[in-house]
């Protein structure tokens, strides 16, 4: 764990999930998103994983955003989940999470860094554009009415 200030947010970087981890992105999950995702799935999805790190930014000791990823090959590296308390919204704190996401992984050895998101979440796309990300494709499941928008950014 590493501790990273700027003015009152600090952010903390984890290379291994625990329960309070866990519990932590769950209950910004909550706050976020109108299906936010359970325990046991982060916990199930992020144990099989390699090279993990979570990112979390805390402002008075309180869990405010997240960004968690992983790799998906030698050269690939997977942003899968993040987000921003809705009060938390407009400081930088998605963009500062994602650049501390790209240096570490970058850092790390990795050459891109693939993300999806939902069309539903317009201010993460436009984040993702302005920030080097280029629109792979796009999938629609049977049944749901919103697209999954698959980008890619090459990392320097």
């Amino acid at each position: 764990m590493r501790g990273m200030s700027d003015l009152t947010i600090e952010y903390f970087l984890y290379d291994q999930i625990s329960s309070d981890i866990v519990k932590e992105i769950v209950s910004m999950e909550r706050e976020i998103f109108p299906s936010p995702m359970k325990e046991e799935k982060i916990a199930r999805e992020l144990s099989s994983k390699f090279n993990i790190t979570i990112l979390i930014a805390y402002e008075e000791g309180n869990p405010i955003g997240y960004k968690v990823g992983f790799e998906r090959s030698k050269r690939i590296y997977y942003s899968w989940i993040g987000g921003v308390i809705p009060i938390h919204r407009g400081k930088g704190i998605a963009s500062e999470l994602m650049r501390r996401q790209h240096q570490i992984i970058t850092e790390m050895g990795y050459r891109v860094v693939c993300t999806q998101t939902s069309n539903s979440f317009k201010p993460m796309v436009i984040l993702n554009l302005n920030s080097g990300f280029d629109i792979k494709g796009v999938i629609q499941s049977t049944g749901d009415d919103y697209l999954t928008i698959v980008m890619e950014k090459a990392l320097s």
